[in-house]
């Protein structure tokens, strides 16, 4: 898998939640990660909500699968408190 994320957004992210894209393998990798569909009109995009260790906190990565195993980083931040029960009660079912 080859990450990548646009540079510009990256900058958004990092002011908006303190958080860089470059870290999207941390969550896409979890091996305890639940993922779930994030419809967009333009295009097909996945939400993986995980606790991450070395950050200690549940994150949430949005991001979009494109051709020759590309995972193009949209969004990563910290899980609301609606997603981490989510993510709570899926691990306790899991």
């Amino acid at each position: 898998m080859r990450f990548t994320f646009d540079p510009d957004k990256d900058a958004a992210n990092i002011v908006k939640h303190g958080l860089s894209l470059a870290d999207a393998p941390l969550v896409f990798k979890a091996p305890d990660k639940l993922t779930l569909e994030s419809a967009q009109a333009s295009e097909d995009r996945l939400m993986d909500i995980a606790l991450v260790e070395v950050a200690g906190v549940v994150l949430v990565l949005v991001y979009a699968l494109r051709e020759r195993g590309e995972v193009r980083a949209i969004s990563l931040r910290r899980a609301s408190k609606q997603e981490r029960k989510l993510y709570a009660s899926w691990q306790e079912n899991h």
